[in-house]
């Protein structure tokens, strides 16, 4: 019987081809913004663990925080925005988490951007200004000259490092080691030129300027505190008990009772690949969610065509029911044809979305970024799932109706 349904309904798909493509649309068009936002999740994932991964599972984030909001919150970053300023943060702080038992190796860092100058050329990098540490420990090279020293951090001497692109949009084919630049307006003289490091995350690498950080502290922002640390631990097996020691540490230097009080947040690498990933699932699923519209769109609209179907084919369901046709039968042929609709809709969809996925990875990779194309079985399963499940269950009523048609009325011209 199933086969004899699907036979039928392809034969009726086949008479309204435009109806069949316009009832179609609506179902491509959520199928393939599901596969879309399951790959662009995917990408999305790899850079950001990717750059996690990077640094190794030995690392400990110290950065400042809103006393009043929780680590690694919304509410945390609102205020930052707002411009709320935590101050407590020091250089001290680095040097007391440094003679941890655990603590391998530390840098501090403050970011900020300013205009960077030479004789005509002119942009506006990130600049990290950093411990000299930070070299030692990021697994990047300078390509050409060196990076700075403690000795000249501790002077404030201002000099700095520049990324691979920064260096070539200011000097072109000049050498621009020993230079003078103007950074802000203050005078720096170029000491080195990053190797070629890329994108990370949605950073790119070789447009940033490194300068020591007691020189941006007295400087260029006239501030005596930082925002981050890192702290490379030895045994990684004991990083937690590590990151709660820090924060016991911090607590006594900045005179807080409680963690509920912290002006900082201390984050292991683990726990940032778990904070990672639940964010991304949680994006994910709303964007699914809200892609599912069309496909409730697209299922309305089925449903409204099948209606039609039905009060057309009234006279050939009256027919098939007086030859001997049982309800089931005639149940099954149009739930089956709602069903087929909704699948082929599903895989046009699906094929829609790979290769628009593909085309977002390859443009994201022509930018920089460590984009990866990735189509799960997941997606496919899901694409397939969702089709099915449009076709059942928009299809089901109007077939029900087919089926309970009284054949002697349906057969009345």
């Amino acid at each position: 019987m199933v086969t004899t349904s699907i036979g039928l309904a392809f034969q009726a798909l086949r008479k309204s081809k435009m109806r069949t493509f316009l009832t179609i649309f609506g179902i491509v068009i959520g199928i393939t913004m599901v596969i879309i936002v399951l790959s662009a999740g995917e990408g999305l994932r790899g850079i950001i663990m990717g750059e996690i991964s990077r640094f190794g599972d030995d690392w400990i984030d110290i950065e400042v925080k809103v006393p009043s909001a929780k680590k690694n919150s919304h509410e945390n970053a609102m205020a930052f925005a707002a411009g709320v300023s935590v101050t407590t943060l020091s250089l001290g702080d680095e040097r007391a988490i440094r003679q941890l038992d655990n603590v391998k190796n530390t840098y501090a860092m403050i970011t900020t951007q300013a205009v960077v100058s030479y004789q005509n050329e002119k942009e506006r990098p990130m600049i990290f200004a950093v411990s000299p540490s930070y070299i030692d420990v990021d697994k990047s090279e300078v390509e050409r000259g060196r990076f700075f020293i403690d000795s000249e951090d501790r002077a404030t001497a201002q000099v700095i490092v520049l990324g691979v692109e920064l260096a070539d949009n200011l000097f072109g084919n000049t050498d621009p080691l020993g230079k003078k630049i103007k950074v802000g307006s203050k005078s720096f003289e170029v000491i080195g030129v990053m190797e070629e490091l890329g994108s990370t995350g949605f950073l790119n690498m070789d447009t940033l300027a490194y300068i020591p950080v007691r020189t941006a502290q007295k400087k260029l922002m006239g501030i005596d505190h930082i925002l981050m640390i890192m702290a490379q631990v030895v045994d990684n097996t004991k990083t937690r008990a590590t990151a709660e020691e820090v924060g016991y540490l911090l607590r006594e230097r900045h005179n807080v009772r409680g963690p509920d009080k912290d002006d900082f947040a201390v984050t292991t690498m683990e726990e940032a690949i778990e904070m990672v990933g639940t964010i991304i699932f949680g994006v994910t699923w709303l964007l699914i969610a809200l892609a599912a519209i069309s496909l409730l769109v697209g299922g309305v609209g089925i449903m409204n065509v099948m209606y039609v179907s039905v009060a057309e084919r009234s006279f050939e369901i009256g027919l098939r029911k007086a030859v001997g046709a049982s309800s089931r039968a005639i149940l099954m042929q149009f739930l089956v044809e709602a069903v087929i609709v909704t699948l082929l809709g599903g895989a046009v969809g699906m094929l829609a979305g790979i290769f628009i996925s593909y085309i977002i990875a390859l443009i994201a990779q022509f930018l920089g970024f460590q984009w990866i194309f990735s189509i799960s079985l997941f997606s496919i399963f899901l694409g397939v799932s969702f089709s099915a499940a449009v076709g059942i269950i928009f299809g089901l009523y109007p077939a029900m109706q087919a089926s309970k048609l009284d054949p002697i009325v349906s057969m009345r011209v």
